[in-house]
């Protein structure tokens, strides 16, 4: 590199394996006689094509890496104007200027060489016998030849590549056969930095010479990458190389996300028949969940789980991914587990507790979504597979119920099994619950709807607080005076339940059917 005033720094070019520089042009045939007279640092030079120069506009016409001939006849009495032609020869990339000696410069002049020098740039003296067009071809030729050996190197590199896939190989497979072709350590190199897949001896400590991005859809899912420094597969084949292998470690990664996604679908349509009604073919049924890996004859629950954002906080998107891997983390890998709108839907092992499983369910999902509330409901445990869509059903109940009596941001695990009046109520229709609702409660709701008050809660509380005044104007954050004008209210309108106990139970049952048909509503 030369660092000369008034002139640009010039960066050092490296040839390509495949390339054929300035000193290795030499050799031909063609330049027999030929001397490399200055810029004797840059015969390392690549030599993309040659070309001969009649008039120096020619330069400004030059992409990089041409070996310019010329008999120097159009600046061959001005010494000053061949002077100026090297350094601009130099900032355009050109590989070297060729000069023949003989009848209209006898020779180079030592101002042109000296600059030549300074900037690095080849100048070659031709004899004055040669014939430029023969230097021409033969150049061109030697070139083309090089550039077609590597383009076959590389598309014979390419098909045993393909064929590796082609035949069943993984990234481990690719990754070693390119360190094997090309003789230097490659890898498969995460996201996180660390290195899954390697090959071709020792990673060295210094970076990588050659990387190309493994990209799955608008995700970044790694990089394939190589040490290349000393190679002797040249630069350009290396990174085609690599972007190969990296191109077709991206499609066995699509492909692994195409058979996860079938198999996925497959598994959420076995499940949701299961929980949906009971199977048409039980032994169908048993044959393809043993064949996803399903013991059905065990004895389990339904169990449904909901995540949504808690109150007033903004939390990220909660990816199916992440409740998945929440959930097999606390129940186990080979748990029937599947997506579904805002959560997830489970068939889970009671083990000694139904109660602990469903608890340490609720402990995982809610570690994995920090900012959100999560409610966990089982319906009861069936020997049978054939009724799970009973325990399903019963599942959704709670869940429901679980929604009314804790609010409908609030998080719970609530058991079927546990809901004691309410599974007695569960197994009337709409129609009689609501009888029994009009009946009992009918003048406080409509006095709620008409005065916007609260009659039909405060009752509620009152009574789920064993008709302790006091603690229930606590947990209605009233006055106990205020309660106790509300309970003259209630007296009113529907007369005194206290005083006859069938009145009394009637009362109870009618509050606990209107808290169930508004969770069926919901």
């Amino acid at each position: 590199m030369a660092n000369v005033a008034g002139s640009p720094v010039l960066a050092r070019r490296t040839a390509p394996a495949s390339a054929l520089t300035v000193a290795q042009a030499l050799e031909l045939p063609a330049l027999a006689g030929a001397r490399l007279v200055a810029g004797h640092a840059g015969a390392p030079h690549p030599i993309r094509v040659a070309n001969i120069m009649e008039v120096p506009d020619i330069v400004r016409w030059m992409r990089g890496g041409e070996f310019l001939l010329t008999t120097a006849y159009a600046v061959r009495d001005d010494e000053r104007a061949l002077a100026a032609l090297v350094p601009e020869m130099a900032r355009r990339g050109l590989a070297a200027l060729g000069v023949k000696v003989g009848p209209y410069l006898p020779a180079i002049p030592e101002p042109v060489l000296r600059r030549a020098d300074e900037l690095a740039f080849p100048i070659v003296e031709l004899p004055g016998e040669v014939m430029l067009n023969d230097i021409l071809s033969e150049v061109i030729g030697t070139v083309l030849n090089r550039q077609a050996l590597s383009l076959e190197r590389t598309q014979a590199l390419r098909e045993r590549l393909s064929q590796a896939v082609l035949s069943g190989g993984s990234q481990r497979e690719l990754v070693a056969l390119l360190a094997r072709e090309t003789g230097c350590p490659a890898a498969v190199q995460a996201v996180d930095g660390t290195l899954p897949v390697t090959a071709g001896g020792p990673v060295p400590d210094a970076p990588p010479t050659v990387t190309r991005p493994i990209t799955v859809g608008d995700r970044c899912r790694g990089e394939v990458v190589l040490w290349g420094a000393g190679a002797r597969t040249s630069q350009a084949e290396l990174a085609l190389a690599v972007e190969h292998v990296a191109s077709l470690v991206t499609m066995l990664l699509v492909q692994e996300r195409a058979l996860a996604e079938r198999e996925r679908r497959y598994r959420t349509l076995l499940l949701t028949a299961l929980v949906s009604h009971p199977p048409r073919d039980r032994a169908e049924a048993s044959r393809r969940a043993a064949a996803l890996g399903w013991d059905l004859e065990r004895a389990r629950a339904a169990v449904v789980v909901e995540v949504a954002p808690a109150p007033g906080a903004a939390p990220g998107p909660v990816t199916e991914e992440r409740l998945l891997s929440a959930a097999r983390t606390a129940l186990g890998a080979q748990t029937p587990v599947w997506g579904t709108p805002g959560g997830l839907t489970v068939l889970v092992e009671p083990g000694p507790s139904l109660r602990r499983t469903c608890a340490s369910l609720h402990r995982a999902v809610a570690a994995a979504c920090p900012a959100h509330t999560v409610a966990v409901a089982a319906g009861t445990v069936r020997a049978d597979f054939v009724e799970l869509h009973l325990s399903h059903g019963e599942a959704l109940s709670a869940l429901a119920l679980g929604r009314e009596l804790d609010g409908p941001e609030g998080s719970f695990t609530r058991l079927y099994e546990e809901c004691g009046v309410y599974r007695l109520l569960n197994q009337l229709p709409d129609g009689e619950l609501q009888a029994l609702v009009d009946d009992t409660l009918g003048p406080l709701i409509a006095h709620d709807t008409r005065h916007d008050s609260s009659l039909v809660h405060s009752l509620g509380v009152y009574l789920q607080r064993d008709r302790n005044g006091v603690d229930a104007a606590e947990e209605l954050h009233i006055h106990y005076n205020t309660l106790r004008y509300r309970l003259k209210q209630i007296e009113k309108l529907t007369g005194a339940p206290d005083k006859d106990p069938m009145r009394r139970l009637q009362t109870e049952l009618a509050v606990h059917a209107h808290r169930l048909l508004s969770a069926r509503l919901r």
